[in-house]
Order: C-alpha cells, then structure tokens, then sequence
C-alpha cells in the first residue's frame, strides 16, 4: 500500500515562491539492508511487482535479487510534481517550476519527519539528479550512491529534448494526444537506432510507438509530464555550489556511476565529466559501462548487467 506523510511544511524553491509538501511512498522487504531508490520521469512508487501491477524494477526486489525483500528494506517515494500520490499539479494549480534541488529538498523534508538514513541511495535518469542534489543537501542520511544515466547536469541537447516535448503538451490538443505525441518523440531518445534496428529491421516501429504513446496517456499526467520534464532542464549539481567538484566534495560516501555508450539523451560525454569530477573531489567509488545496445532504457531492461553492477559495486560490503 502506498502511505502519504502529509503536513511536511512549505518548502521555498529555487525560482522563488513555495511549495506545500507532501510525499506519498511505497516500502517493501523487510531486509537489513536500507535503500531509498528514486524513479525515473515517469516512474513512481511502484517499484517492486505486486499483484495486478508490474514493477518497474521488479527483477531487482523479487526473493533472491539484489534488493530482495529478505536482503533489503526499500523505500521508494514518488517525486513531487508527479502524479502517484506526492504533491503535483492534481493538488495546487498552477503548479510551480521546480528543479531537481527542489525535488530532493522536498524528499529531505519527509525523510527528516521520518527520522531515516540509508545504508544506499539509488536513482536513475532524472532520479539519479534528484539522488545527487540530496547527497549534496544531506549527506549523512543518503550513504552510498549508485547513479544510472545521468551526469552532474543537464546538457544543450536534454535541454533542447525536454523544451521539445514541454510545447508539444503545450499545444491546443487534448491531454491523451499530447502524452502520446510526446511519448513517441521521447522513445526515440530513450532507445538506440541500433536497438529499434534490431527490433524491428523489416518495420514494425510505427505501431511500437503507437503502443507506448497509448499506454502513457492511460496511466500519467498532462501537467506532471510537463513539470518534471521542467525540472529535468533545470538540473545543475554545481549551482550555486562552487561548481561540480565542489558540490561533489561535499559528499560522505562514494558515487558509483553506471553509464551506457549507447544512450542518445544522456550522452557519454557528460558522464564521463561527472566522474572525473567526482574523481578530482576523491568521491568516485567507481565507473561502470552497460555494453547495451538499447540506449537510455538499458538501465530497465539489462536485468542480469544491473544485479551485478548491484551486488558487487553498488552494495559490496554493506549489510
């Protein structure tokens, strides 16, 4: 069951004015092991498989997995802005702008309420900046990081992807046509020529992105979408911080960084610049390359690649 912790306060945002918060989480396992795992765009709570709803990383918490209900507790929240359960456009209108600072400072607030720390903090694309502004905004509660596609700030061409997708949804069309509209043009960035090549090298592709337009209109937002694509342009670890190195230097533990040759939206470049910044503020604990295929999405689909990455990278060691 999902929990809501309502009654967070307001939180003052980066571009100025307030955001009343409240955060709606899910937690599952019962393990020894601490993890606080952030999702993704259009991802949520619903991390770990459940009856009548599949996980979006579900191979990962299933019995014997790295995060295993009998190895680990996992919290997973889902981020402001969205439309699973936390504070979004559903519950104030208009929405503010926020920035991925905001999201984690929002996220610190319910887990300073809860009084929680963690052994490993875990995210992925736009989770991966939310996981990285809360090591920098509180690194005694957050332990280890493991980040997946992302670098330590958003780039031209993902400010360019997101501005692209923010005008389509801005368009006088109605809300299922503008989430399908934009989920098409976004799957071409979240996997590879060569991924869609190999999938569908006779065609095919056309009705494949029919299919993931369709199935995004029935289950997310229209102001949501439009929000944490926002926040996602606006990510900047170094801001205000001195610069990269120094926003880095202020974490406790490593940074394990997971990246994919093949991603076309976050592209290789910027996490090389992330880990040798990392490196030059003596907190990377490693550097790992999914030879994929498959793009940005590798980080959800290369099941057997990320429980290794999991189990001897990310939680080696720990409990």
């Amino acid at each position: 069951m999902t929990n809501a912790i309502l009654g967070l306060g307001e939180l003052p945002l980066e571009g100025g004015g307030v955001l009343p918060v409240h955060i709606a989480h899910r937690k599952v396992g019962t393990g020894a092991l601490r993890v606080l795992l952030i999702h993704a765009l259009t991802g949520g709570p619903d991390a770990a498989d459940r009856p009548g709803a599949k996980g979006w990383w579900g191979p990962l918490l299933a019995e014997g997995a790295p995060l295993g209900p009998e190895r680990a507790t996992v919290w997973c929240p889902n981020l402001p802005g969205s439309c699973y359960g936390s504070v979004g456009p559903a519950h104030l209108h208009p929405f503010p702008e926020v920035t991925p600072r905001d999201l984690a400072a929002a996220l610190l607030k319910w887990i300073e309420a809860e009084n929680l720390r963690f052994d490993a903090t875990i995210g992925g694309s736009l989770g991966g900046m939310v996981a990285l502004e809360l090591a920098a905004l509180a690194p005694h509660r957050v332990g280890t990081l493991g980040v997946l596609g992302s670098g330590g700030r958003a780039d031209a061409w993902i400010r360019a992807s997101c501005h692209a997708q923010r005008r389509i949804l801005e368009l006088p069309i109605g809300d299922d046509d503008a989430l399908a509209a934009v989920r098409r043009v976004a799957m071409l960035s979240f996997r590879s020529g060569a991924s869609l090549e190999h999938r569908f090298p006779e065609g095919g592709e056309g009705e494949w992105l029919d299919y993931h337009g369709a199935a995004l209109a029935e289950r997310f937002d229209r102001e949501s979408l439009r929000t944490l694509l926002g926040a996602m342009a606006a990510f900047d670890l170094g801001r205000g911080r001195g610069g990269l190195r120094w926003a880095l230097a202020r974490l406790e533990q490593p940074v394990h960084l997971f990246g994919i040759p093949s991603d076309t939206l976050f592209l290789p470049a910027l996490i090389e610049e992330l880990a040798r910044a990392a490196e030059d503020a003596n907190r990377l604990g490693s550097l790992t390359w999914l030879r994929s295929p498959h793009g940005h999405d590798a980080f959800l689909m290369a099941w057997d690649e990320l429980a290794h990455w999991l189990d001897h990278v990310v939680l080696k060691g720990l409990p």
